[in-house]
């Protein structure tokens, strides 16, 4: 068996920097370890872990030049524990913007006043959507 030490760079928030201590490098490498478990690739968005008494909460990605880049911050233990990836994401954040752009492209638009400015609804009704 062959071990390679692969360089990753961790990223504390303040708060974890705070709450961590001298247990930073130690919850890096529970960091990365979390990360592997997952086997959801290197880029999590969101990963929650139990780390001595503490939520801790890990954002992993892939930097330009390779290295894997860990950011830490303290979590929040009433949420459930859940893993997402940095894919779903941004599939979810397309979905949501295909919404929002049907739901613009699915409203009428406001009819233009005849002579005299008045705008009937079509049910004979006079409609005044400027006012």
């Amino acid at each position: 068996m062959l071990r390679i030490d692969i360089p990753t760079v961790i990223v504390p928030t303040t708060d974890a920097r705070a709450a961590l201590g001298v247990r930073l490098r130690e919850a890096g490498l529970a960091a990365y370890r979390e990360v592997a478990i997952a086997a959801k690739g290197l880029e999590i968005a969101h990963l929650q872990f139990a780390f001595h008494g503490l939520t801790l909460a890990v954002c992993s990605r892939v930097r330009r030049d390779g290295l894997v880049e860990l950011e830490i911050d303290v979590g929040d233990a009433r949420l459930p524990k859940s893993v997402f990836t940095a894919a779903q994401l941004r599939e979810a954040e397309a979905r949501s913007r295909a919404r929002t752009g049907a739901a613009r492209r699915g409203t009428r638009p406001m009819p233009k006043p005849a002579q005299g400015g008045r705008v009937s609804d079509g049910a004979g009704r006079e409609a005044r959507p400027w006012s």
